[in-house]
């Protein structure tokens, strides 16, 4: 009948199984040639992530600040001190003098910030650590909005708290 299933008398046990199997390693044979054959050299099969924040602020043009930098800058007042993380995790506690402009914002906190940055003004950014890449977005926004003197604090609150520093804010 029409629109009913009937079985196919060729139908074999295992068909189907067979079919989506080929498909999947078709697919997987198919990506690998496609990404090799890239002429940026592909997605990298392997990666150390580790220093990835880092490397990609040096190529950007950003420089990079250490712990100890951070805390120095941080005494100083001299540096403009911008978190980048979420309302919700700078409530549970910033770097000392740090204001909020969270980078998922961005476009909406921004115009409030302006009001406290000159371009040349030195600023740092940082958010909760490595695994996070919105302080190095937040900097690469900054530096295209005309500010010339942009550091990332790359380890982040993570980095900030495991030295001991204090914090302000929070529980």
């Amino acid at each position: 009948m029409y629109g009913e299933f009937e079985m196919n008398a060729t139908h074999k046990p295992g068909t189907l199984f067979t079919r989506v199997l080929f498909l999947l390693i078709g697919g997987m044979l198919a990506g690998t040639i496609a990404n090799a054959l890239r002429p940026d050299g592909g997605i990298a099969w392997f990666y150390d992530w580790g220093g990835h924040l880092e490397a990609r602020a040096v190529e950007e043009g950003l420089g990079l600040v250490s712990v100890a930098d951070m805390h120095a800058f941080s005494v100083s007042g001299e540096y403009m001190i911008l978190d980048a993380r979420t309302p919700e995790e700078y409530a549970t506690g910033y770097i000392p003098g740090a204001m909020l402009l969270p980078y998922a914002a961005v476009d909406e906190a921004f115009a409030e910030i302006q009001l406290f940055l000159f371009p040349e003004q030195p600023v740092l950014t940082y958010c909760s650590g490595l695994a996070c890449d919105d302080a190095l977005m937040l900097g690469i926004f900054l530096r295209d909005q005309g500010y010339t003197n942009v550091f990332l604090f790359a380890g982040g609150m993570e980095a900030w708290r495991r030295a001991g520093y204090p914090v302000e804010g929070g529980p």
